[in-house]
């Protein structure tokens, strides 16, 4: 049975719900730069695994190499200019199953994948995206900037620039996709969009906002605190195989 959730920024596949009081367990990879859709496969897999009774409940970090992406209810893309613009900008298009319209992917932007037994969780898919804002406003915060949200588009915002983009896609309540947040991106390539539908969007990113650089090992850093302590979460790095690790 398909259920959407009631949101613009998630999809859900469902069964009936049941109450689960394990500990709250987070692994967390830092995957670096990838491309998009090998990171699509692993979350795929992850998410089989873990709806399947398998598998940790899992944060992946990454940045993405320049690519938009569609959200399943908005399978044409929301262009400011011609699609062979986009092209001779060597900028894929990729279809997902998200919810949610176009948005960008690229170097300096901190792209947060979570694959989330909600069920085990006891966590509402509303409350699950929430969270995911409430950590980026926290992360904000840690470099003096406050960060909102609006009734009339999920993600979070600066004043009325936004710095952060959310999607879902929730598959017998096991979570794919999550939250992207701008800390120094080619600003230049949201102007291509209209980013997540919204003609008149002004994006935005931390560097901006803060008028400096912004380490994104520090932003990873501040992330991965703020979104254990935001769900009641125990998170553990662990080494990406054939990688060094990051972080012990």
């Amino acid at each position: 049975m398909a259920m959407a959730t009631g949101t613009a920024t998630g999809t859900m596949e469902t069964e009936d719900t049941v109450s689960n009081d394990w500990q709250r367990n987070i692994s967390v990879y830092r995957l670096g730069l990838s491309n998009y859709k090998d990171t699509h496969r692993l979350q795929t897999r992850l998410q089989d695994q873990r709806r399947n009774g398998g598998g940790d409940d899992t944060l992946l970090i990454t940045e993405h190499k320049p690519v938009f992406t569609l959200g399943r209810g908005n399978p044409e893309p929301d262009l400011r200019v011609g699609r062979s613009v986009v092209a001779n900008q060597g900028i894929e298009i990729i279809p997902t199953e998200r919810g949610g319209n176009i948005t960008y992917h690229g170097p300096g932007q901190l792209v947060a994948y979570t694959i989330v037994d909600l069920k085990a969780w006891e966590c509402s898919v509303t409350d699950f995206v929430s969270g995911l804002e409430e950590t980026v406003i926290h992360v904000l915060a840690d470099w003096g900037i406050r960060g909102d949200r609006k009734d009339q588009a999920r993600g979070v915002w600066v004043e009325d620039r936004k710095v952060a983009s959310v999607g879902l896609y929730v598959r017998r309540w096991v979570t794919m996709h999550g939250i992207a947040l701008n800390v120094d991106p080619d600003m230049s390539h949201f102007d291509l969009i209209n980013p997540c539908g919204l003609k008149d969007v002004e994006m935005t990113s931390l560097s901006r906002e803060a008028s400096k650089g912004v380490a994104m090992a520090e932003v990873v850093e501040s992330f991965v605190d703020h979104f254990a302590t935001v769900f009641d979460a125990e998170a553990t790095y662990q080494q990406v195989p054939g990688k060094a690790a990051a972080r012990t």
